[in-house]
């Protein structure tokens, strides 16, 4: 028995470099080719514009008020700045919220501002993919490749991020676009996607991986949706006055 609390270290420990792994292969560290394995053995690629669905689980503005792993303000500019960004790429974008004429309101008035046209599918369900509506959207697309954000990131993210996985689907998660109510929720949240083989990314590395190239005709047009501050700042020293 005094050998138990090495083996939960352990365990834990392979938790965690699995989650980095996966979020350092998106981020560009070393980029997997086509056909490579993922640390959990699982066929990895990369996001493909081709083949990618952006679905945002209740980003509503009674759950940002309970949010706490990520400053609020800026989990709103994340998951704006993605949908911008995907919308420019002309990936779908599937909105869901939870009874939004209840206690936790409607989508944060930004991100529907940010879409216009989309509709915002109202559910009961508390696993995204458990409602009809939302999974005929996605099944109508006919992609593979789901790129998720929620509020909460445990629940609204992970819960349709693993049965997708079981489906047959290439699900991935986006951390700063998702927000919880604490750092316990957070740390679960995580642990069980690495457990299960399942990508986290940030929002930015999501953008720029969708679109490939520099010299794509979008990538001015992306880059500003994205809306990084370190690029910004960049660009802003390139084309100060006087230089």
């Amino acid at each position: 028995m005094k050998t138990l609390p090495f083996l939960k270290a352990a365990v834990l420990a392979m938790a965690v470099v699995a989650t980095s792994a996966a979020t350092t292969a998106q981020a560009g560290g070393t980029a997997p080719a086509a056909n490579a394995v993922a640390p959990s053995g699982a066929p990895y690629s990369l996001l493909s514009r081709d083949n990618t669905v952006l679905l945002l689980v209740d980003h509503q503005v009674g759950l940002f008020t309970g949010v706490r792993d990520i400053d609020v303000g800026q989990l709103k500019h994340n998951v704006v700045a993605l949908a911008k960004a995907a919308k420019a790429l002309g990936i779908p974008v599937i909105v869901t919220a939870t009874m939004p004429d209840g206690m936790w309101g409607p989508t944060v008035p930004e991100l529907t501002a940010a879409l216009p046209g989309v509709p915002v599918i109202s559910r009961t369900s508390i696993n995204a993919w458990d409602d009809p509506n939302v999974r005929a959207a996605i099944e109508k697309t006919g992609r593979k490749q789901i790129l998720i954000a929620g509020v909460s990131l445990e629940v609204c993210a992970t819960f349709p991020a693993l049965t997708l996985k079981g489906a047959g689907y290439d699900p991935r998660v986006v951390l700063d676009a998702s927000g919880t109510f604490s750092d316990t929720k957070r740390t679960v949240g995580l642990q069980r996607l690495a457990g299960a083989g399942i990508p986290v990314t940030d929002y930015a590395t999501a953008g720029v991986e969708m679109l490939h190239g520099n010299t794509d005709p979008k990538a001015q047009e992306v880059y500003a949706d994205l809306d990084m501050p370190f690029a910004t700042l960049v660009w802003q020293m390139k084309n100060a006055p006087g230089k």
